[in-house]
């Protein structure tokens, strides 16, 4: 079933509510008031500075965690990159177990008889 509504749309709607919710809701306090540098900030500058202290601290913790996000994945591909030098290095070291074997292959293919067409 296909949906009519996308996803940005459905973003916006809810970014709208939120906005107007929070309108809302700076009516219902009495006196919003904030102390910067010591002085009382009232009503609306007091409201406004709340708002904007909230989005900096949102925008900080999406940029702390995308960078540990980053990191973590840079120490995963290190880690990919190391387990692959072990294997190979491993399977250098085991190369020289694998000589009889092939000089059995090797002899087995010399002698043995070649169906010529």
């Amino acid at each position: 079933m296909k949906s009519t509504t996308s996803g940005k749309r459905i973003a916006f709607v809810l970014l709208s509510i939120f906005t107007v919710m929070l309108v809302l809701s700076m009516f219902s306090y009495d006196g919003v008031s904030m102390q910067v540098a010591g002085e009382n900030v009232h009503g609306f500058s007091g409201f406004s500075g709340f708002v904007l202290a909230c989005g900096i601290g949102m925008l900080a913790l999406f940029l702390a965690l995308s960078v540990t996000g980053i990191i973590l994945t840079g120490v995963a591909i290190l880690l990919c990159i190391v387990f692959g030098v072990v294997l190979g290095s491993l399977a250098l070291a085991l190369l020289p177990l694998l000589f009889p074997v092939l000089l059995v292959v090797g002899l087995v293919a010399i002698f043995s008889k070649r169906k010529s067409v």
